[in-house]
């Protein structure tokens, strides 16, 4: 069985839209947790379907064959970059001053 160049490019496409997507959703979610009812059960849901979704274009790519599968990851890592580039790097959180407003200078 041969390799089609242009079936490995639509596979790289989808593994990046199906990351971009990914990581669109936990960006949401993790912006909504604060002010939901139920944040475990909104994280969990939002997890699982995530999770689900892609393991799902996994498993169609893999059918197609082992070349589109790996292709298909690679483009979801470049989105896990990209998402990393848009959504910007990782953030110290910032802590609370301390009670009595006096911080440690050292």
């Amino acid at each position: 069985m041969e390799t089609e160049p242009i079936a490995v490019i639509i596979s790289l496409v989808i593994g990046t839209i199906v990351g971009l997507g990914y990581f669109a959703g936990l960006w949401i979610t993790v912006q909504k947790l604060p002010e939901a009812r139920r944040p475990v059960l909104m994280w969990a849901l939002s997890a699982l379907l995530r999770v689900a979704g892609a393991t799902m274009v996994f498993i169609i790519l893999l059918r197609w064959g082992v070349t589109y599968a790996v292709a298909g990851l690679a483009g979801f890592v470049i989105a896990r970059l990209g998402s990393t580039a848009i959504w910007g790097p990782a953030r110290e959180p910032k802590l609370p001053r301390p009670a009595g407003g006096q911080e440690d200078d050292q």
